[in-house]
C-alpha cells in the first residue's frame, strides 16, 4: 500500500535517468566563500548555545580542541589518512577530507567536528560538519567499535538548519511531520475516501533479502478502506482491503527525514496489533538505494 508526496520541492537527489520525484526544504548550494574563520566563530557560538539548551557538553575543533571519538582524534584522523577507506555513509563508502575553506575540490569536506554528549554518557556522539558538493550537511556517528566509522545525517533539525544558515547566510525552515499529515483525518472521513496528499504516488524501498529496490505503487482507493488511529504516540493511516473483515491492516505514516542536507518525505510502514515497524519507503529509487 503506498502513497504520495505532498507539495514537494524539486529534489537534489533524484536519478539522472528520470525525473523521479521531489524532495523538500533543502539548503541551497553556495558559490562564493563557503567556509572561513568568521563562519567558524559563528559555529562555535551556535554550538555553545545549542549544547546548553540540550543539556550536553561537546569539544569542538572550532574552539581549537581535538575531539576524541573513542580513539578517533579529529581532525588528525582525517588529515593523516587514518580514515581512508573506513567511512560508510548509509550503503556507500566515502572518503573524508579536511578543509579550512570548503573549497578543496573533494566531495566530502569536513570543516569542523564536535564530540560529546550528556554528562555520564559512556559512548560519545560526534557531529561532522560537512560540505558535500557545496551543500552544508551535518553528519553524525555513534560508532563504538569495528574498523568502519559509520556516519549518517543527523535528524536534529536545529543542527542542520543552524549550520546551513552559517554557511549560506540563510537559515532554512525546519518542516514538521504534522505538515505532511494535515489532511489525513479529512481524507478518511470524506465519502468516497481519498488518499491524503502526502501518501499518493509510488514509493521505493530496498529489499535487503533480494538486494534490490522494490516499489510500492499507489492502490486504487476503491480497493481499500482507510481508518485513522493512534498507536505508540503515532497517528497511523490504517489501510485494509475494501472488503476485509478481520485481521490487521498495513499502517502507514509519512514523516520528514534529513538526507544530504534536505528534508525528504519518508513513508514508515508497520503491521500487527502493536504496529511493529516493517520498513521505510522513499520518494525515489536513488535515495532508497543509498540510505
Amino acid at each position: 500500500m503506498v502513497t504520495k508526496k505532498t507539495n514537494k520541492v524539486s529534489s537534489q537527489v533524484s536519478e539522472s535517468s528520470s525525473s523521479e520525484k521531489k524532495v523538500v526544504a533543502q539548503s541551497k548550494p553556495v558559490s562564493t566563500t563557503i567556509w572561513n574563520k568568521t563562519k567558524e566563530q559563528k559555529l562555535a557560538k551556535f554550538m555553545q548555545t545549542w549544547q546548553s539548551e540540550m543539556g550536553q557538553t561537546y569539544k569542538g575543533t572550532y574552539n581549537g580542541e581535538k575531539p576524541n571519538h573513542l580513539g578517533y582524534v579529529f581532525p588528525d584522523v582525517i588529515k593523516n589518512g587514518q580514515l581512508d577507506g573506513k567511512v560508510k555513509w548509509g550503503s556507500r563508502k566515502i572518503n573524508l577530507t579536511w578543509s579550512t575553506n570548503g573549497e578543496n575540490g573533494n566531495e566530502f569536506q569536513i570543516v569542523a567536528v564536535a564530540t560529546g554528549g550528556k554528562p555520564g554518557t559512556n559512548f560519545p556522539t560526534s557531529y561532522l560538519f560537512c560540505i558535500h558538493n557545496k551543500r552544508p550537511v551535518v553528519l553524525m556517528t555513534q560508532t563504538t567499535n569495528g574498523n568502519t566509522l559509520e556516519v549518517q545525517d543527523t535528524q536534529n533539525g536545529d543542527l542542520q538548519a543552524g549550520f546551513a544558515g552559517i554557511v549560506t547566510g540563510t537559515r532554512p525552515a525546519v518542516l514538521t511531520d504534522a505538515s505532511l499529515n494535515t489532511d489525513v483525518s479529512s481524507s478518511v472521513k470524506v465519502s468516497p475516501q481519498r488518499w491524503p496528499n502526502a501518501y499518493q504516488g509510488t514509493w521505493y524501498y530496498y529489499d535487503t533479502s533480494d538486494k534490490k529496490v522494490d516499489s510500492q505503487p499507489e492502490s486504487k482507493i476503491s480497493d481499500v478502506k482507510l481508518t485513522y488511529l493512534k498507536i505508540q504516540n503515532i497517528k497511523w493511516l490504517d489501510v485494509r482491503g475494501a472488503h476485509q473483515t478481520a485481521g490487521d491492516g498495513t499502517y502507514e505514516y509519512v514523516r520528514y527525514h534529513y538526507y544530504d542536507g534536505c528534508q525528504i518525505p519518508v513513508m514508515m510502514t508497520a503491521g500487527g496489533a502493536g504496529a511493529w515497524f516493517t520498513l521505510n519507503a522513499y520518494p525515489n529509487k536513488a535515495v532508497s538505494r543509498a540510505v
